[in-house]
């Protein structure tokens, strides 16, 4: 029993008692009208009521923080799909408006040429491999487009049509080798027809070939379709002249010519099915 009383295990057990016993004696002292357990356990326990009631809000915090973000993420995605809805607007204003400027230079030919006869024609594709870029309209034999129909934009001789189905129709561009035109530079009167390499084509370039040594054409003419030939109405811009220079091999003159209308620039065109003088 002795060895009991000398034992740490003793010691600790007595320390505790009086910590206790300090903590009813200081509780006792307070008058507030709670039983000294009661103040034993709040002043024991008070640190760890304070330290969960920190964690407890720490954990609101948080979790309004994380609502917050919620609504956040559902505000930008409302706001994105508005930004796209006016993108989408957008598009479609200037697409109408490039048709409307269409319709506007097409009344100006019209009225110009009474005998000309239009289908008009919205391009729906392309082919990417065509270095010339051609190009397909909306229009076909159901509307009255045959091959070799010339298509405009505006005043400007944008191409020919090459293929024709009941719905829709293939148009070379006025760059492309396999057209040619007879034309005339309307300050000279100089006669000739355009034509074009593979090497001009990939510059969007053409030239208006058959000038002589002598020729006074110049770098700003315009050139334009002649009629010879009824495949082309007269009177058509093709382009404007960038050079002049000697044939290769040859005494003659030929002048590059750039179109005024980039054919990859076309949304709406029309397609010329009848004129006075076709052949």
């Amino acid at each position: 029993m002795k060895k009991f009383f000398k034992s740490t295990a003793f010691k600790i057990l007595l320390a505790i008692a009086l910590v206790l016993l300090a903590a009813i004696a200081a509780a006792a002292s307070a008058a507030d009208g709670t039983t000294p357990v009661s103040k034993v356990t709040s002043f024991v326990f008070s640190p760890l009521q304070k330290a969960s009631s920190y964690l407890v809000d720490k954990l609101d915090g948080f979790k309004g923080s994380f609502v917050s973000s919620s609504t956040y993420r559902d505000r930008i995605s409302e706001l994105e799909s508005e930004v796209a809805d006016y993108q989408s607007k957008l598009v479609d204003y200037e697409k109408l408006k490039k048709q409307v400027e269409a319709y506007e230079k097409f009344l100006e030919v019209k009225e110009k040429n009474p005998d000309f006869k239009f289908v008009a024609g919205t391009v729906i594709g392309r082919d990417s491999a065509d270095t010339f870029g051609s190009f397909v309209l909306n229009c076909g034999s159901n509307d009255g487009v045959k091959v070799n129909d010339p298509v405009i934009s505006g005043e400007y001789l944008i191409g020919i049509v090459n293929e024709v189905t009941p719905t829709s129709c293939v148009v070379l561009s006025v760059t492309d080798p396999k057209v040619n035109a007879a034309a005339y530079e309307i300050r000279t009167g100089e006669m000739g027809y355009t034509e074009t390499t593979s090497k001009l084509a990939l510059n969007g370039l053409l030239k208006l070939t058959g000038l002589t040594k002598d020729t006074s054409v110049a770098v700003g003419g315009i050139v334009c379709t002649s009629g010879v030939g009824g495949i082309y109405p007269r009177g058509l811009i093709i382009g404007t002249v960038t050079a002049v220079s000697k044939e290769e091999g040859n005494i003659s003159y030929y002048a590059e010519v750039k179109p005024e209308v980039d054919p990859g620039d076309v949304q709406d065109a029309f397609v010329i099915t009848e004129f006075e003088g076709k052949n």
